[in-house]
């Protein structure tokens, strides 16, 4: 289990770091709970420390999940997606789950009162987590354009080894734009040039 500036605290001063960990509120959420883009959910960072996580969002009565996260990861939400209205967006935890939160107005606040270089070593590692989770939703713009129901399924396996024992067939097939049922067969070996699979 890591906390989000284990990887630079080396970098800060005893008293910064102190300071920066009383920001991050830790909590534990139960399987199946969710946080609301009715609440102020924009405003804020949230890290997975042990656990998984899915965001999804409901158009036409449908939820269409839009990421997933991990331990170690951050949650990856989509702004324009919380801006509008229309939409309801959701964080739902697919297990037990361990979160660190951080406001973006604590983070403002901070930075008034300590040296840019400190601040610099904490946006720095933030922003190179959120880009890691930019690049997931980038490729995975790729694999929904571009690949086959079979190469969905490699691709996903690959790049989530047990998102199968965390996350429900409805949720995954809804993420790799198929039909739960296409996905059952699939893993099953009875569709297409799937058969070999287990």
């Amino acid at each position: 289990m890591s906390h989000p500036i284990d990887d630079i605290k080396d970098d800060l001063s005893p008293d910064f770091e102190a300071a920066f960990r009383q920001l991050i509120a830790e909590r534990l959420y139960k399987k199946g709970e969710t946080i609301s883009s009715m609440t102020d959910m924009r405003n804020h960072l949230f890290y997975i420390m042990s656990g998984s996580a899915r965001v999804y969002y409901i158009s036409g009565g449908k939820e269409h999940t839009y990421s997933f996260a991990f331990e170690n990861e951050y949650i990856s939400l989509s702004y324009p997606l919380l801006k509008d209205s229309d939409y309801v967006t959701t964080i739902e935890f697919l297990e037990p789950t361990l979160v660190a939160t951080v406001s973006f107005e604590k983070i403002q606040s901070l930075m008034r009162r300590y040296d840019p270089v400190s601040i610099g070593f904490v946006l720095k590692e933030m922003f190179k987590g959120l880009m890691k989770q930019m690049s997931i939703l980038e490729e995975r713009i790729l694999v929904l354009q571009t690949y086959s129901a079979n190469e969905k399924f490699d691709w996903i396996i690959n790049r989530y080894p047990k998102i199968f024992g965390r996350a429900n067939l409805t949720q995954i097939a809804s993420y790799l734009g198929m039909t739960k049922e296409t996905l059952y067969r699939i893993r099953s070996g009875k569709y297409g040039a799937s058969a070999q699979r287990k």
